[in-house]
């Protein structure tokens, strides 16, 4: 994938979305020889252990790309979606869920079960970057926005599609929604940014997040600027300016006296 195809991308969505943070990249790596040679390691170069919304953040915010192993990663939970850690029974039954998410076992084990996970073994870490700094095919794009950004993207995807976009919210482990579900089902998710992301990842209440595979990127585009030209969805949302307002009943009453003196 040529730098300056994805570039290009990042150029176009920020024709449509005017983002105020990067569009990030996320590829996960079967081997460390995949890893681009800029890529800091949150343990080795900047002597902290990171989650994946973090990582993601970094990307977003400060332009970093970030690989991420098992050594680098502070989240038990991000890293068992990854594949990185093994999924023990106790996890599975639902005991880091309970009394935190969830009232009891049953409901814990419901809720793991539910989370996108990637096999494990299979790779053996992940790389975050922003679109304009990519020199790799990634894996999927995460873009965080507010409101009527994110709606601009999901407008782009039933462009041509019609229907729905369809979602799924746990309020938890965000990032195994936004980096691993576009991959294993092969379609967008529209996420509303979990608590550890609030935490680690600094995402700001105003925000929200859209995320799609990145063999979806054409369509998207195609998507937004034929919806843009169209004319009904743009951002900025235009306001609707010719109209005439209402006032209170005194400004009226004072508009009839006025009339009845007459023109000046």
């Amino acid at each position: 994938m040529e730098a300056g195809k994805l570039a290009e991308y990042d150029d176009r969505l920020n024709t449509y979305l005017r983002l105020s943070s990067f569009p990030v990249v996320v590829r996960f790596l079967k081997s460390w020889d995949e890893a681009p040679p800029r890529a800091k390691r949150p343990l080795k170069d900047l002597n902290n252990r990171f989650t994946t919304c973090q990582a993601v953040s970094f990307s977003r915010r400060f332009g970093w790309i970030i690989a991420l192993g098992r050594e680098d990663s502070s989240c038990v939970l991000g890293a068992m979606a990854l594949g990185l850690e093994k999924r023990l029974p106790h996890y599975q039954e639902g005991n880091l869920c309970i009394d935190l998410y969830t009232e009891n076992l049953e409901a814990g084990r419901l809720s793991e079960e539910s989370v996108p996970k990637l096999s494990e073994g299979v790779y053996v870490g992940v790389v975050t970057a922003p679109l304009n700094r990519c020199t790799f095919e990634p894996d999927t794009i995460i873009i965080y926005g507010n409101g009527a950004q994110i709606m601009r993207l999901g407008q782009a995807y039933l462009w041509k599609r019609g229907g729905t976009l369809k979602s799924e919210f746990r309020g938890r482990i965000d990032c195994a929604d936004l980096a691993i579900a576009p991959v294993t089902t092969g379609e967008p998710q529209m996420i509303v940014p979990c608590t550890g992301d609030r935490i680690f990842g600094q995402v700001q209440d105003h925000e929200v997040a859209f995320s799609f595979p990145f063999s979806l990127m054409d369509e998207i585009l195609e998507g937004l600027a034929a919806t843009h030209k169209a004319g009904a969805a743009r951002y900025p949302v235009t306001n609707w300016l010719n109209y005439t307002g209402g006032f209170p009943k005194s400004y009226d009453d004072y508009r009839v006296m006025l009339d009845e003196e007459g023109a000046p």
